[in-house]
Parts: structure tokens; sequence; C-alpha cells
């Protein structure tokens, strides 16, 4: 029999966060997404663009044509006495004029515990 420590249960909650994150972009969910990222939020692709909160969400309301789905798939979840860092692969679907279009992409993310709930601080595509 294993023992569960604390960090087991903040690593499930992050999970649960991450997946929340993704289903409302898949949503274009503006209104779940903003509380569940931090004050100060930050988006940067690896080597590339950045934006802040407000940039991050008007992106999101500006993807073109239709989402399909938005999935993370092996997502590994590391506690830290300052956060969390969540790391796998995010899956993503959209169709725009009939053309259907896949990307796969790694990505990590910084979480931190705000007001006692986890909230995404940092999120980094690596293309």
């Amino acid at each position: 029999m294993s023992e569960t420590t604390p960090s087991d249960g903040a690593a499930s909650a992050v999970r649960d966060v991450a997946e929340r994150i993704a289903a409302a972009i898949a949503r274009r969910d503006v209104v779940t997404l903003r509380p569940l990222l931090a004050s100060g939020f930050t988006h940067r692709t690896h080597g590339g663009a950045h934006a802040d909160l407000d940039a991050f969400i008007r992106g999101i309301e500006q993807i073109p044509g239709k989402i399909d789905f938005v999935t993370l798939e092996g997502l590994v979840v590391d506690v830290y006495p300052t956060g969390a860092l969540a790391s796998g692969f995010q899956n993503a679907q959209v169709t725009v004029d009939e053309q259907v279009i896949h990307d796969r992409r790694r990505f990590v993310d910084w979480f931190v515990l705000e007001s006692g709930h986890w909230r995404i601080q940092a999120a980094v595509d690596i293309e």
C-alpha cells in the first residue's frame, strides 16, 4: 500500500486546473478562464512572443474558425514549496473555412497558490 502526501493532493488540484483551462480555451469561455489565471500572468512561446493576461484572453477570443478540441496528454505535475510545474503536450484542432488544422505542442506551465486557489502564473509553449 502506498502512502499519499500533501503534494499528491496539490498535484491532483493542479492537474484539475490545467484540464479546466484547456476545456475553457476549447469553448472560448473567457469568463471561466480568467479566474484560473494568476495576477501578473504571462504567456510566452519559446524564443518568441510574450502576452500578458489581457493579450492572452484577447488571443483566445480571436482564434479563427471553430475550435474543435483542446486536450492535454502526458500531463506531469511536480510540486515545490513555491508552486507547481506542469508539463506535457497540448493537442488542439480548429476548423477554418472547412480546413482542419491540428496543432500539437509541448508546454511548461508554472502554477501558484493565490488566495488559496491554484492558478497558472506563467505558460510557455515549446514548438
